[in-house]
């Protein structure tokens, strides 16, 4: 089983005492790291690179960030198709935005609305992990025989 850290929307400035305990815990036994974008920094970036990242640019992201990271990407996890992208405009409609950017995929990992999501549309499974710093909230995405995504709140 392939196990997977998932987070978006973390707007942070700089990696605070907090991110690194939530981090550290709750990622602690995870195989890479998926960050669907609004890092906003690249201290939080280097930080993450802690871990086997594999992260995409959002739409708040500075300069440095949009420079290092593709707007979308696809990556082959435990033979599985997972495409990465923030998102944009209105909360609404954004899991049929980020849809119509991926074929073959099997699953979809998104941000930008904050707005925790776990859902299926068709064969595709899409995983929105919310907003670290608004919802409170990351994914854990497991690859076995079957997809699990599950979202942590933070404490």
């Amino acid at each position: 089983m392939t196990r997977i850290g998932v987070l978006s929307d973390t707007h942070l400035s700089s990696v605070t005492e907090e991110f690194r305990t939530v981090l550290g815990r709750t990622f602690s036994d995870v195989d890479l790291i998926i960050h669907a974008g609004d890092m906003t920094s690249r201290p939080v970036y280097d930080y993450l690179c802690n871990w086997d990242l594999r992260a995409v640019a959002g739409n708040m992201d500075d300069d440095d960030l949009r420079v290092l990271l593709p707007e979308k990407r696809i990556e082959v996890v435990s033979g599985r198709r997972i495409g990465i992208m923030h998102g944009r405009g209105p909360a609404f409609g954004v899991e049929h935005l980020v849809l119509r950017h991926f074929d073959d995929v099997d699953i979809v990992v998104f941000g930008h609305t904050h707005i925790p999501a776990n859902a299926a549309r068709g064969s595709v499974r899409l995983c929105n992990p919310g907003s670290y710093r608004s919802s409170r909230t990351l994914g854990i995405l497991e690859l076995g025989e079957e997809v699990d995504f599950r979202l942590v709140e933070i404490e």
